[in-house]
């Protein structure tokens, strides 16, 4: 007992923000409270068991399936993810009373806490948000006087349908919104895409769902067909990698930054309209000043921990993933849309650079000592036209002005002058 609320007492859990645990603890606090609602909720027939073997089976052959899938995409940092499972959870919900809708989320979580080492707590938040999903879908059925027919039967009418529709929509929107409420406490100023994902992967979500909605119906009129959802079931699991290797192919693996080839290709297509439409175009590099002394006193794990942390502050600068990037050790190049004079430009190097400069990070030493460290950055700052014709011409005038501000002092912003110079901020 002693040894197990240790190990409680150590959750990385307890490093979050308070607000997020608070909303963590009344998430799961109300999944045990469902739980326990749901175990008088409805009668269960041996009908009803027998959709569930049927379910039950298909999910972990499924599930086991797609282990090695699974493991790929776990790569993925951060952000919502498409959760497979969804496909017997959401037929569990249109198919079988609340306490075998509960059954069936203990058996494909915990697949996954078998099959992968994931931090307990978010495994604990994970299967409390698909519980309270599971049964705010199944409460609502019902509330909507929704009861399974028995197998073999035919599908009921387009009313029926539409029942289990608005159920399934309720399940994938309780999803979207815990997941995100979680996302948006424990991330420094959230885009609406880190919290609710973007069109593609909700469009993948609904598939899931809709997909799930067809198990329903098959299993309640044709059982025996419901065993083609399977293979199904794993193709669609391993279309979804082609999505994550898109990703992991612009991104920058340490700080989730557009890498340099996916940001060059983006900056020379914006250059391309800028030049068409007459408007100007920022380009500003960023340095970290002294930062190879951070490594050799911290370690690079050290090193590592305060990239991550400028990349989440630039970000929070530019929203549009194409326009900022890891350049390449602790230099990162930021594309600034729309700016017309070489003044605003300034300003907004100079805003960036004190964003970096307010960064206070903790860090873990190779010694296993932390520490606060801060850091600052030289920004070189460069105009379309003005400086340059080219994404080349431009990063050459840039970083002419990096160096400059590095000469200068450091901790400061200088703009290209010509092709040649550079002017301080």
């Amino acid at each position: 007992m002693g040894d197990g609320w240790w190990r409680v007492r150590s959750w990385p859990l307890w490093q979050l923000p308070t607000p997020a645990v608070a909303y963590v603890l009344t998430v799961e606090t109300a999944a045990v409270a469902a739980a326990l609602a749901v175990l008088a909720a409805a009668p269960v027939t041996r009908a009803d068991l027998l959709a569930f073997g049927v379910l039950a089976a298909c999910a972990v052959v499924h599930l086991q399936a797609s282990r090695r899938i699974e493991r790929v995409r776990r790569v993925t940092t951060g952000g919502p993810q498409v959760d497979l499972t969804s496909i017997w959870l959401v037929a569990a919900v249109c198919c079988l009373p609340p306490l075998l809708v509960l059954g069936m989320v203990v058996l494909t979580r915990g697949q996954r806490w078998l099959a992968f080492d994931r931090p307990a707590h978010r495994n604990v938040f994970s299967a409390a948000s698909i519980t309270l999903a599971a049964c705010a879908a199944s409460g609502l059925l019902l509330v909507l006087g929704h009861r399974p027919p028995p197998l073999t039967d035919v599908p009921g009418s387009l009313a029926e349908l539409a029942v289990l529709a608005t159920a399934s929509i309720a399940y994938w929107v309780a999803q979207v919104v815990l997941i995100g409420g979680a996302i948006g406490l424990t991330t420094s100023r959230p885009r609406l895409v880190d919290l609710v994902g973007d069109l593609e992967l909700n469009a993948i979500d609904v598939a899931t769902v809709c997909l799930g909605v067809l198990v329903s119906v098959v299993l309640t009129h044709a059982p025996l067909v419901i065993l083609f959802g399977v293979p199904v079931a794993v193709v669609l699991h391993r279309a979804i990698l082609v999505r994550q290797f898109e990703n992991d192919a612009r991104q920058d693996a340490k700080t989730g930054l557009a890498n340099t080839v996916h940001w060059r290709q983006a900056a020379r297509k914006e250059l391309a309209v800028a030049g068409r439409r007459d408007e100007g175009v920022g380009l500003l590099i960023i340095d970290l000043d002294h930062f190879k002394n951070l490594n050799d006193r911290y370690g690079h794990l050290a090193g590592d921990d305060v990239l991550r942390a400028v990349a989440d502050a630039l970000r929070a600068e530019v929203p549009d993933f194409d326009f900022v990037a890891r350049f390449g050790g602790e230099e990162f190049s930021i594309l600034v849309p729309g700016v017309h004079s070489q003044t605003s430009l300034l300003h907004t190097g100079d805003r960036i650079r004190r964003t970096v400069e307010r960064l206070a990070v903790t860090v873990t030493g190779d010694e296993g000592d932390t520490a606060v460290v801060r850091v600052t950055a030289s920004v070189g700052a460069a105009l379309y036209p003005e400086h340059g014709h080219s994404l080349d011409d431009l990063l050459r005038t840039a970083d002419t002005a990096l160096y400059a501000a590095k000469r200068g002092g450091r901790n400061r912003t200088c703009l290209a002058v010509g092709q040649l110079g550079a002017r301080p901020a």
